[in-house]
């Protein structure tokens, strides 16, 4: 009987870990970033990111015909503190082909999901 409860006591307290820093060093995975998210979005049209995220907050179009978007968040504004986050797209030929995020966004916030530990973390490319 206490092998039993024992046995349930330990799945209880490792399903409890799953996502967590313990739970994903034992499992031998990381936490997705908003890199990943941004990152998943090479290839795809443009018309889809944007039904996705909605209309972008900045556009510019560059002399070659690519195009760049941005999309632009700021909060604590309320607190005293101001941050300003700009994530953006180069759109070449109606294809996502390029990411970018600014230094004071957040690194984490992917969609909760976790990801083998052997993946790299992507970097901007844009």
């Amino acid at each position: 009987m206490k092998k039993i409860a024992l046995s349930i006591a330990l799945s209880a307290l490792l399903a409890g870990c799953a996502g967590s820093p313990m739970g994903n060093l034992i499992n031998n995975e990381r936490n997705e970033t908003r890199n990943d998210v941004l990152a998943s979005w090479v290839g795809e049209d443009e018309d889809t990111l944007v039904m996705k995220w909605g209309p972008p907050t900045g556009s510019y179009t560059l002399s070659s015909g690519a195009k760049v978007i941005s999309y632009e968040y700021v909060w604590g504004v309320y607190v005293g503190q101001r941050y300003h986050c700009e994530e953006k797209f180069l759109i070449e030929k109606g294809k996502v082909t390029k990411w970018g995020i600014g230094s004071a966004c957040q690194k984490s916030g992917g969609k909760g999901q976790t990801l083998p530990a052997s993946t790299p973390v992507p970097q901007p490319t844009l």
